[in-house]
Protein backbone atom coordinates (compact mmCIF):
# COMPACT_ATOMS: atom_id res chain seq x y z
CA UNK A 1 0.00 0.00 0.00
CA UNK A 2 3.00 2.39 0.95
CA UNK A 3 4.62 1.98 -2.44
CA UNK A 4 0.83 2.49 -4.18
CA UNK A 5 0.46 -1.13 -5.64
CA UNK A 6 -2.90 -1.62 -4.70
CA UNK A 7 -3.35 -4.43 -6.93
CA UNK A 8 -0.28 -6.44 -5.43
CA UNK A 9 -2.61 -6.25 -2.31
CA UNK A 10 -5.67 -7.56 -4.22
CA UNK A 11 -3.65 -10.96 -5.92
CA UNK A 12 -1.89 -11.20 -2.58
CA UNK A 13 -5.25 -11.59 -0.66
CA UNK A 14 -6.83 -13.88 -3.50
CA UNK A 15 -4.00 -16.24 -3.02
CA UNK A 16 -3.75 -16.09 0.11
CA UNK A 17 -7.71 -16.55 -0.14
CA UNK A 18 -7.06 -19.72 -1.68
CA UNK A 19 -4.28 -21.29 0.40
CA UNK A 20 -6.44 -21.04 3.49
CA UNK A 21 -9.01 -21.81 1.74
CA UNK A 22 -7.44 -25.43 0.42
CA UNK A 23 -6.24 -26.13 3.91
CA UNK A 24 -9.45 -25.24 5.52
CA UNK A 25 -11.18 -27.62 3.13
CA UNK A 26 -8.47 -30.25 3.77
CA UNK A 27 -8.98 -30.12 7.44
CA UNK A 28 -12.83 -30.37 7.34
CA UNK A 29 -12.38 -33.62 5.37
CA UNK A 30 -10.21 -34.86 8.48
CA UNK A 31 -12.52 -33.49 10.91
CA UNK A 32 -15.63 -34.91 9.28
CA UNK A 33 -14.50 -38.14 8.63
CA UNK A 34 -12.40 -38.97 11.28
CA UNK A 35 -13.62 -36.75 14.39
CA UNK A 36 -14.54 -40.36 16.10
CA UNK A 37 -10.37 -41.32 16.17
CA UNK A 38 -9.19 -37.58 16.91
CA UNK A 39 -11.70 -37.36 19.89
CA UNK A 40 -10.69 -40.82 21.33
CA UNK A 41 -6.55 -39.81 21.69
CA UNK A 42 -8.22 -37.21 24.43
CA UNK A 43 -10.80 -39.59 26.00
CA UNK A 44 -11.93 -42.88 26.55
CA UNK A 45 -15.48 -41.43 27.19
CA UNK A 46 -17.98 -42.14 24.86
CA UNK A 47 -20.49 -39.56 25.79
CA UNK A 48 -17.31 -37.19 25.12
CA UNK A 49 -16.11 -38.57 21.84
CA UNK A 50 -20.00 -38.52 20.68
CA UNK A 51 -20.02 -34.39 22.25
CA UNK A 52 -16.97 -34.03 19.93
CA UNK A 53 -18.05 -35.57 16.82
CA UNK A 54 -21.26 -33.90 17.05
CA UNK A 55 -19.12 -30.46 17.52
CA UNK A 56 -17.05 -31.44 14.31
CA UNK A 57 -20.25 -32.27 12.23
CA UNK A 58 -21.35 -28.86 12.19
CA UNK A 59 -18.37 -26.49 12.46
CA UNK A 60 -16.03 -28.72 10.54
CA UNK A 61 -18.04 -27.67 7.46
CA UNK A 62 -17.53 -23.67 8.09
CA UNK A 63 -13.32 -23.63 8.80
CA UNK A 64 -13.59 -22.30 5.30
CA UNK A 65 -15.33 -18.99 6.47
CA UNK A 66 -13.43 -18.73 9.67
CA UNK A 67 -9.95 -18.48 7.27
CA UNK A 68 -12.03 -16.18 5.08
CA UNK A 69 -12.93 -13.83 7.58
CA UNK A 70 -8.99 -13.92 9.11
CA UNK A 71 -7.65 -13.20 5.69
CA UNK A 72 -9.40 -10.37 4.75
CA UNK A 73 -8.92 -8.82 8.44
CA UNK A 74 -5.21 -9.62 8.30
CA UNK A 75 -5.20 -6.95 5.11
CA UNK A 76 -6.54 -4.40 7.33
CA UNK A 77 -3.83 -5.06 9.73
CA UNK A 78 -1.14 -5.14 7.30
CA UNK A 79 -2.28 -1.62 6.13
CA UNK A 80 -2.12 -0.54 9.46
CA UNK A 81 -5.95 -0.50 9.95
CA UNK A 82 -5.90 -2.42 13.39
CA UNK A 83 -9.14 -0.97 15.57
CA UNK A 84 -11.81 -2.26 12.55
CA UNK A 85 -10.69 -5.87 12.70
CA UNK A 86 -10.08 -5.87 16.45
CA UNK A 87 -13.93 -4.97 16.56
CA UNK A 88 -15.58 -7.25 13.70
CA UNK A 89 -13.42 -9.99 15.69
CA UNK A 90 -15.34 -9.10 18.97
CA UNK A 91 -18.73 -8.30 17.43
CA UNK A 92 -18.90 -11.85 15.88
CA UNK A 93 -17.69 -13.14 19.25
CA UNK A 94 -19.58 -11.02 21.69
CA UNK A 95 -22.41 -9.56 20.11
CA UNK A 96 -23.32 -12.49 17.84
CA UNK A 97 -22.21 -15.99 18.98
CA UNK A 98 -22.88 -15.53 22.42
CA UNK A 99 -26.36 -14.69 22.18
CA UNK A 100 -26.98 -16.90 19.22
CA UNK A 101 -25.67 -19.77 20.93
CA UNK A 102 -27.36 -19.11 24.00
CA UNK A 103 -31.08 -18.43 21.35
CA UNK A 104 -30.10 -21.84 19.76
CA UNK A 105 -29.84 -23.97 23.03
CA UNK A 106 -32.52 -22.94 25.02
CA UNK A 107 -36.78 -24.22 24.18
CA UNK A 108 -38.65 -20.95 25.05
CA UNK A 109 -42.41 -21.82 25.69
CA UNK A 110 -44.50 -19.16 26.01
CA UNK A 111 -47.31 -19.72 28.80
CA UNK A 112 -48.27 -15.87 28.54
CA UNK A 113 -47.22 -13.02 27.94
CA UNK A 114 -45.39 -12.25 31.49
CA UNK A 115 -44.79 -16.14 32.01
CA UNK A 116 -42.22 -17.48 29.97
CA UNK A 117 -40.43 -21.14 30.24
CA UNK A 118 -36.98 -21.27 28.95
CA UNK A 119 -35.00 -24.85 29.26
CA UNK A 120 -31.64 -25.95 28.06
CA UNK A 121 -32.09 -27.97 25.22
CA UNK A 122 -28.88 -29.12 23.83
CA UNK A 123 -25.19 -28.21 22.99
CA UNK A 124 -26.09 -28.02 19.28
CA UNK A 125 -27.01 -24.53 19.26
CA UNK A 126 -23.83 -23.95 20.65
CA UNK A 127 -22.27 -25.72 17.96
CA UNK A 128 -24.38 -23.93 15.31
CA UNK A 129 -23.06 -20.43 16.76
CA UNK A 130 -19.90 -20.81 16.52
CA UNK A 131 -20.06 -20.61 12.52
CA UNK A 132 -22.98 -18.26 11.99
CA UNK A 133 -20.32 -15.97 14.02
CA UNK A 134 -17.54 -16.51 11.66
CA UNK A 135 -20.15 -16.22 8.72
CA UNK A 136 -21.24 -12.81 10.28
CA UNK A 137 -17.61 -11.45 10.63
CA UNK A 138 -16.62 -12.78 7.44
CA UNK A 139 -19.55 -10.95 5.47
CA UNK A 140 -18.73 -7.49 8.08
CA UNK A 141 -14.33 -8.10 7.04
CA UNK A 142 -15.77 -8.30 3.14
CA UNK A 143 -18.01 -5.30 3.27
CA UNK A 144 -15.27 -3.15 4.78
CA UNK A 145 -12.79 -4.31 2.22
CA UNK A 146 -15.03 -3.22 -0.37
CA UNK A 147 -15.18 0.58 1.26
CA UNK A 148 -11.81 0.94 0.44
CA UNK A 149 -11.45 3.12 3.77
CA UNK A 150 -8.18 0.15 5.14
CA UNK A 151 -6.20 1.74 2.29
CA UNK A 152 -5.68 5.12 3.38
CA UNK A 153 -4.31 3.54 6.64
CA UNK A 154 -1.10 3.68 4.96
CA UNK A 155 1.78 2.03 7.80
CA UNK A 156 4.88 3.36 6.10
CA UNK A 157 4.71 6.21 3.05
Amino acid sequence: IGAKKLARVKKGLISTIFMTSAISIIFSIIFIFFSKYLMAIFTTDAAVIEAGQEYFRIVAYFYIAFSLMFSVNAVFRGAGDTIVPMFITLLALWVVRLPVAYGLSMKIKIISIFNWEITPVSEIGIWWAIPIAWIFGFLLSTIYYFTGRWMKKVVVN
